[in-house]
């Protein structure tokens, strides 16, 4: 059978850490594309896998960037040699709400047509369309978005998730106005991306929730007017003191905890948003009273890959880096090899910093 045998990262079953494996990718096939990965994140989307994958044994990562290597016939929008980003929600640019201008919320996104990568002759899941922890990933077309050659990949693989997640949630979920007042509860890499997206649209004040001062000194470089170290008993009445009893205008939860979701609510403002972003365990639940949002006029809203457009906005993010408006050195605090992956995932008490990234041309 053709293909090239090549290491991954494979969670078997929930529950247990993901091992390095021997795998075989195959060629692509039409409307497909062989990416030769460069850099991938470690997000903390991977890391939920281990409790909710809904397919394994699965490969994991889904933030990347990389190389074109080959193209199946019909792909014409990138050659070989190309720099491209994985963008692991490809539209199918046929269902309703592609035709009307909502690719955001596209009914059908497309995977490959049929299985990529396998162990032995049995075919295995890939992560969200992607698998990026992995040296070769093959993507439908529209999951291989082209950047500008002179962005380094190391920094281009968070655009993926961190950047469009987070810029994204600012600039198309919240749609925030000059002026507006935010609070994001987490300084992870995707709220820092909000504190950049807030930043981006003129936001008043820029409040920051972490119970990591390091995180909150980056908050600080990269926009934060205000900053609250997230161990207080009563963070809303710490936002409402800021805002003179009023609240703030959009309050995003990029932790994924309902009960900062809950501390959100009472964080709002009248007409306020709540948008959740952080990935909650499936079964959670938030209660909450529903006659305060009649009466209020507030919202919640959820938040999946920062509503973005991903071949317009991906490469929007990367000429934003070039000149100087997206900060992302910073956040590349950690590089690693692939085969240090199991290592990071079975020792997640270790702080690694903002986000660690896979540097597959440092394998030797």
């Amino acid at each position: 059978m053709s293909g090239y045998s090549v290491p991954a990262v494979v969670l078997g079953q929930l529950g247990a850490l993901p091992t390095l494996e021997t795998v075989r990718v195959a060629p692509p096939e039409r409307g497909e594309v062989l990416v030769r990965m460069v850099a991938s994140g470690i997000c903390h989307t991977d890391i939920s896998y281990m409790r909710d994958a809904r397919v394994t044994p699965v490969v994991l990562g889904h933030e990347g960037a990389g190389i074109v290597e080959q193209v199946g016939a019909g792909v014409t929008h990138v050659r070989p040699g190309d720099h491209v980003v994985i963008n692991w929600q490809p539209k199918c640019n046929q269902c309703r709400h592609c035709l009307s201008g909502r690719s955001d919320l596209c009914e059908n996104i497309q995977g490959t047509a049929v299985p990529r990568v396998f162990q032995g002759d049995s075919p295995i899941a890939v992560m969200l369309n992607a698998g990026t922890f992995c040296p070769l990933v093959v993507v439908p077309a529209g999951g291989a978005v082209p950047i500008r050659k002179d962005m380094p990949l190391t920094k281009a693989a968070m655009l993926g998730c961190a950047v469009a997640t987070g810029v994204g949630a600012a600039l198309h979920t919240a749609h925030i106005h000059p002026g507006d007042s935010v609070v994001i509860i987490g300084a992870g890499g995707i709220g820092l991306n909000i504190v950049q997206g807030a930043r981006l649209a003129n936001a008043g004040a820029i409040i920051v929730i972490d119970l990591d001062e390091s995180r909150l000194e980056l908050a600080r470089q990269y926009g934060a007017t205000q900053t609250l170290p997230g161990g207080q008993p009563d963070l809303a009445a710490a936002v409402r003191k800021l805002t003179a009893g009023r609240g703030v205008d959009h309050v995003f939860e990029a932790v994924g905890v309902p009960a900062l979701m809950l501390s959100g609510i009472d964080m709002l403002a009248r007409g306020g948003t709540l948008i959740l972003v952080g990935a909650a365990a499936r079964d959670a639940t938030l209660p909450f009273h529903p006659r305060r949002f009649m009466s209020q006029q507030q919202q919640i809203m959820g938040c999946i890959y920062g509503n973005i457009r991903p071949q317009i906005d991906l490469p929007l993010f990367a000429d934003w880096y070039s000149d100087g408006r997206l900060h992302l050195d910073e956040m590349h605090t950690t590089s690693v090899r692939l085969s240090d992956v199991p290592e990071v995932f079975a020792t997640l008490d270790q702080d690694r910093g903002i986000r660690p990234i896979i540097e597959f041309e440092a394998q030797a």
